[in-house]
């Protein structure tokens, strides 16, 4: 597993292929968590649809332990 020292030194990384879909997700602890699982797996992104929470929001950051200001981000 590598340890990243710096948010940029992620950034640059390489990502798997992946982006997770979350669509209509009531839950922002859930939303929260799927940016750790994100950032933990090194995918290349999160796209949030319909009612899903997004960030910044005080639940999100909870659970995501910052990662939501990593991981890349689209909001439909």
């Amino acid at each position: 597993m590598r340890k990243f020292k710096t948010i940029e030194e992620f950034k640059q990384s390489e990502k798997n292929p992946i982006i997770i879909v979350l669509d209509n997700i009531r839950s922002l602890n859930n939303v929260g968590s799927f940016f750790r699982t994100a950032d933990s797996f090194l995918l290349e992104g999160i796209y949030l649809c319909g009612i899903t929470g997004k960030p910044p929001h005080r639940e999100i950051e909870k659970n995501s332990i910052r990662s939501d200001i990593i991981s890349r981000l689209e909001i439909f």
